[in-house]
């Protein structure tokens, strides 16, 4: 897992995986757009290998929040508007699935608990890679409201 903000920091993180260079400069030439509810849905950047699902979300209380996972994408998630908590776990500790892996939807639900919790906050992202159960949507103690992010999906094996 990575929690940073945007800005030039991004640039660190792009020799991780080939696309995350591409999808940080589609995120900073977007964002601006990204605000706007008429950019509400899936965006194609490079076909499967990469998209971008821009939306609200409602919070949830952290004990509504499962811990997920993904075999084939990673998520880079953008705060664009708002304050969301993520619970963290190493995906190799879960023991308690909620059910089979959903290939068709590349997830997997956990009703382990979380080890750790990050709150991220407007102009910042996470990311989570396969090896990373992760629950979103947790509503910090003290906020209103709910979210407005972009979620990046990044294929983990595209070259």
């Amino acid at each position: 897992m990575i929690h940073d903000s945007l800005g030039r920091s991004a640039e660190r993180y792009y020799s991780l995986h080939p696309l995350f260079r591409q999808a940080f400069e589609y995120l900073y030439s977007h964002l601006d757009q990204f605000a706007d509810p008429a950019s509400d849905g899936r965006h194609t950047v490079q076909g499967d290998d990469l998209f971008v699902m821009v939306g609200d979300h409602r919070l949830k209380r952290p004990e509504e929040a499962l811990l997920e996972a993904h075999d084939r994408y990673i998520d880079l998630q953008v705060m664009i508007s708002g304050t969301e908590s993520f619970g963290w776990a190493q995906r190799a500790a879960c023991t308690d699935p909620r059910s089979a892996f959903d290939a068709g939807k590349d997830i997997v639900f956990y009703n382990d608990l979380p080890t750790s919790v990050a709150t991220v906050l407007t102009g910042e992202f996470v990311v989570f890679f396969p090896e990373d159960a992760h629950a979103p949507l947790i509503r910090p103690e003290g906020v209103q409201g709910g979210t407005r992010k972009a979620i990046f999906k990044i294929k983990a094996d595209a070259k």
